[in-house]
C-alpha cells in the first residue's frame, strides 16, 4: 500500500533532521582536527576553522609520534580477536543451537547470564590470572580473554536456530560430518550474522582503552586509544588539537569496514529475530 505523499515528506524530514544530528559532531571533530587547542577551546564557535584548514595537526602526529606503531599494533590486536571469535563463537554457538545434549539450555543460560556483568568485575581477576601466567606487558593479554565473546555467541546461536534444519539433514545423508554441515551449510547461510559479529567485535576491540591501559606499559606495545592518552601532559594541560587529530584517524578504519559491510550488519541484526 502507497503511503499518503505527506507522511512520505513527514518521514524524509524526521530522517534528515535524525541525519544531521548524528553527523554533526563527527563533522566538528574533523573540523577541530584542523585547528590548535586555543581555536578549538576559544569562542566564538565556528562552522569553519578560523585559518583555514591545515595539516599542521596530521604532520604533528605523525611526524613526531608512533602513531603509526599504535594504528598497526590496534590492528593485529582487533584481526586476531575476530579471527578468534569467527571459529570458537561460532563452533560454542552450533553446539548451543544444533547439538542435544544435557544441560545445554543452563549452558546457554550461563553463557547470555555473563552478558549483564560490568567489565570492571572481571577486570581484577583477569589481571590477576594474565600476571600469574606473566603475559602483562604482551598483546597476547589483548587477544586471548577476548578470543571468545558471550554476545558473539548468543547472537549466532538465534542466527544458526533459524536456519531450517532440512538442511542439515540432507547434508548428512550426502555424505557431510558435523564439520561438513557447519562450514558447508550454517556458515554460509548465517553470514549476516557472522559480518555483525566482525563489524562489533571490531569496533570494541579497537576502542578498548581500560583492559590495554592497565596490561601495557612498553610504548612501543601501546594500542591507539592508550596513544591517545598520552596527549594528556598533566591533569590541567591536554593537547586537544592532537587529540582529536588522532581520534579522526582511528575513526576512519571503523568507518570503511561498517560501509562494507553495512547490508550484511543490518540484516545481520534481524536473522536471528525470526525464530528462537
Amino acid at each position: 500500500m502507497r503511503q499518503p505523499r505527506s507522511l512520505r515528506i513527514f518521514s524524509a524530514i524526521v530522517l534528515l533532521a535524525v541525519g544531521f544530528f548524528a553527523f554533526f559532531p563527527f563533522y566538528i571533530m574533523f573540523k577541530s582536527s584542523f585547528e590548535s587547542s586555543a581555536e578549538i577551546l576559544g569562542h566564538p564557535f565556528t562552522l569553519l576553522p578560523e585559518n583555514g584548514f591545515k595539516w599542521d595537526n596530521y604532520v604533528t602526529i605523525f611526524s613526531q609520534y608512533p602513531i603509526l606503531k599504535w594504528l598497526t599494533n590496534s590492528f593485529f590486536v582487533s584481526v586476531a580477536v575476530i579471527a578468534g571469535n569467527l571459529v570458537f563463537s561460532t563452533c560454542a554457538a552450533y553446539a548451543l543451537a544444533r547439538l542435544e545434549f544435557r544441560g545445554r539450555n543452563l549452558l546457554f543460560l550461563a553463557v547470555v547470564s555473563t552478558l549483564i556483568l560490568p567489565i570492571q568485575v572481571l577486570v581484577v581477576p583477569l589481571y590477576l590470572v594474565v600476571n600469574q601466567i606473566g603475559w602483562t606487558n604482551n598483546l597476547i593479554a589483548l587477544i586471548a580473554p577476548n578470543l571468545v565473546s558471550p554476545f558473539a555467541i548468543f547472537l549466532l546461536r538465534q542466527a544458526f536456530i533459524s536456519i531450517p534444519k532440512e538442511l542439515d539433514q540432507a547434508a548428512v545423508i550426502d555424505g557431510c560430518s558435523r564439520l561438513g554441515v557447519l562450514v558447508r551449510i550454517i556458515v554460509p547461510n548465517a553470514l549476516p550474522s557472522l559480518a555483525t559479529v566482525v563489524v562489533i567485535k571490531f569496533m570494541w576491540t579497537w576502542g578498548d582503552f581500560m583492559w590495554p591501559s592497565l596490561v601495557l606499559t612498553s610504548s612501543h606495545l601501546k594500542t591507539l586509544p592508550v596513544g591517545i592518552a598520552t596527549f594528556a601532559v598533566s591533569p590541567s594541560l591536554t593537547l586537544w588539537d592532537l587529540v582529536i587529530t588522532a581520534s579522526v584517524i582511528g575513526s576512519v578504519p571503523i568507518l570503511i569496514l561498517f560501509f562494507l559491510l553495512q547490508n550484511y550488519f543490518v540484516r545481520g541484526l534481524m536473522q536471528g529475530a525470526v525464530k528462537g
